[in-house]
Order: structure tokens, then sequence, then C-alpha cells
């Protein structure tokens, strides 16, 4: 006799990464680093337990949990940017976390938590800054009315992986944006819409409302792809937020970014808007690179 597979349980799945890690760790050494690592992760499980959540496993210097409600997983991303803001500086370094968390359903197995909820809540972790916290339109829904004027939406993408666009919102973490980052708003009704041109060799590209982001790499799946091998496969990112293209170093060896009339610099694991016109490169510097990209807005 067979039985009716039971549905699988909903869940608010949540990811949190800590950022600037990586340079405490340079600046003050592996063991002090470690304490101040720790004592950041006991602090955000403290306020997970305490909005009734659980946390599933450690990702690094992050955390994965879950909650068995959409307003809790909500409460708790506001709380432990509020906790981690107010840490103590580390080394003259203020630390600060990415967060994303996404409704729907999942499957437990003993302790852990896996299906197609937890994919979407860490493709939704790559959108989101320091300082920030990303959802979903499914989580939007689920949340209370208290919650919901906190949510502002963001322009429709592709996640990695994903088949169809996804409607992500940015829950507005107060205090994140004066320390953080520049939260942008999005205008729908704006009359002229910002497009960004990209050239590499014979190919181009353009981004736009239509087409939000792009990947860059040696991917064969990048939309703009190159063949140095200084680049990492997946090694950037393009993504309009609001009436900005943001570029995110995702690799190994860096972005070197040279906007017209100002100094080159170069992004590891950072982000800054695209401005005017310039060029950049994957991996080394653009001068006498044979694998500059070219970039205008407009």
């Amino acid at each position: 006799m067979t039985h009716a597979q039971p549905h699988p349980p909903e869940r608010t799945v949540l990811f949190v990464d800590l950022a600037g890690s990586t340079r405490l760790y340079e600046r003050v050494g592996d063991s002090v680093a470690f304490r101040l690592v720790d004592h950041c992760l006991q602090e955000m499980r403290a306020e997970i337990e305490r909005r009734r959540g659980r946390v599933v496993k450690h990702t690094g210097d992050g955390l994965m949990a879950v909650f068995g409600e959409a307003d809790h997983g909500c409460e708790a991303a506001l709380r432990i940017h509020q906790v981690v803001r107010e840490l103590p500086l580390s080394a003259g370094q203020k630390l600060a976390v990415r967060i994303a968390f996404h409704y729907g359903p999942v499957v437990e197995n003993d302790s852990d938590v896996f299906g197609d909820t937890v994919n979407i809540a860490a493709r939704l972790l790559e959108l989101a800054s320091p300082g920030r916290a990303i959802t979903s339109l499914e989580t939007a829904r689920q949340l209370s009315a208290e919650w919901r004027p906190l949510l502002r939406p963001l322009q429709a993408r592709s996640l990695r992986g994903a088949s169809r666009l996804t409607e992500p919102f940015e829950l507005l973490c107060g205090g994140a944006a004066g320390d953080l980052t520049v939260v942008q708003t999005v205008d729908f009704d704006a009359e002229e819409k910002p497009e960004l041109r990209l050239y590499l060799g014979t190919q181009s590209l353009v981004l736009n409302a239509q087409m939000p982001s792009a990947r860059l790499g040696r991917d064969p799946l990048s939309d703009l792809r190159l063949s140095d091998t200084r680049a990492s496969r997946q090694h950037a990112e393009i993504e309009l937020r609001g009436d900005k293209f943001v570029l995110v170093d995702r690799s190994s060896n860096g972005t070197f970014v040279l906007i017209d009339g100002e100094k080159e610099f170069v992004l590891s694991r950072e982000e800054v808007v695209l401005r005017k016109q310039g060029h950049f490169a994957l991996g080394r510097t653009c001068t006498d690179n044979p694998h500059l990209i070219g970039f205008v807005c407009i």
C-alpha cells in the first residue's frame, strides 16, 4: 500500500555573509581576526534564534538559517544589520554583512535544508552588496502589512542558473546606506532610459531595462567572453540598479577600471558605478592590454 507524499513545508531561507573579513585577517593576523569574526557570527546567531529561526550551517564567514514565517526572516535581517553596525571598529575597519532571504517550499533532511528555495536565496545573495538585504516578490507577498513599506522594488533581472526573470526587492535597513552604500531609487517613469554600451574587439553588448545585467569572463556562457588567462571564468558582472550601471568584481585577480579623465583603480571583490565613458580590464592593467573592454554610459 502506498501513501501520498505530504506537501513540502514552506520556510524562509536566509543567507548572511560577512564582508571585509579577508582584509581583516590581513591587517590583524589570523588569531585576532578569527576571534572577531567568531564574535560577529555568534551575535548574528543570537538574533536569528531570538526571531524563532534556526541556524542550519556556517557558510565560510556567514550563516544559512531558516524561519517558519517570512516576517521573522525580515525582522532578523534588520536586527543583524543593526548589531553588526554597532560592533566596534576592528583594526580601523568597519565590518558589514550582505543578506538575502526567500520564502518557499523546502526539503528537510535531518538538520539540513535543500531545494529550489535554498538555491534562489543563495542567488539573491549575489545581488546584495555590504549593508544591503535583498528578498523576492514571493517573500514580499508573505509579509505582513507592517513590513511591506520597508521594501523597495528593484529592476527585474535573471539570476544565475534561473530560466526566468526574478523581481527582487531591497529591504531598507536603516543606517546602512549612510555608512556603507548609496541606495538608488528606482524611477520607472523616467523619460530617459539608462543604457550602457560595451565593446571588446569585434564584440559589442548593450545593457538597458530590457537586458539589465551581463556576465563577463572566460566562461563560454558569459555574455561578454574573453580568452585572457588572467581573467576568471566568472570574473565580473554588470547590473542595472535604478538608473546606474554597477560593475561588480567576483574574481581572483581583480578588475582594473579607467574612467576617462581619472586615474586607473582596481576592484577586488568590490563594486563601482560606471560613469561617463572609459575602459576596464579583467585580471590585468588597462595599459597595453589587447583584451581591453570599452564602455559608454548613455
